[in-house]
């Protein structure tokens, strides 16, 4: 063995355990360096909220005004939307009528009279007096219980 390739050896040895060593004394530096104490963020500051007519703004938009929308919702409050299984343009809404038990009603069949269930969605059901003519009932499903165990979100079914 030559001077030459001993001194490599040695030099190479002698420059991982150096490195080695500094990698180790960084590292117990930053773990028993103290922890800084938590600063709480500062308050932003109070935002004015500007007043808004809903009423105005709706009415502007075409939405009935409140005399006609209560006899539609005196109407509407008669049926209930208990459950929804759609497919496509077929599905099954499940619906309770004046407080009576919830039954299934398929897309196209008669919930009463002049009344049959026109479309279901993910969420909502559609009553019309016949399938093409206007929707005279638009049903939502509530939305599920808020109280949820940490770390789960309600996520709706993507089409």
């Amino acid at each position: 063995m030559r001077l030459r390739d001993v001194i490599l050896r040695l030099g190479s040895t002698a420059v991982v355990w150096s490195l080695l060593g500094l990698s180790a004394l960084y590292w117990g530096l930053l773990l028993t360096e103290p922890l800084a104490p938590a600063v709480a963020p500062a308050a932003p500051a109070a935002l004015a909220v500007p007043q808004i007519k809903s009423a105005a703004i709706a009415a502007w938009l075409g939405a009935p005004s409140e005399s006609q929308a209560s006899g539609a919702q005196g109407q509407a409050r008669r049926y209930e939307l208990r459950g929804v299984i759609a497919q496509g343009s077929l599905g099954v809404a499940v619906l309770s009528i004046d407080g009576q038990p919830a039954r299934p009603f398929a897309v196209g069949t008669s919930v009463e009279e002049g009344v049959m269930l026109r479309a279901v969605g993910v969420r909502h059901a559609e009553l019309a007096a016949d399938l093409s003519g206007p929707v005279l009932h638009r049903l939502e499903l509530p939305m599920p219980d808020s109280r949820l165990p940490d770390g789960v979100t309600w996520v709706p079914a993507q089409r």
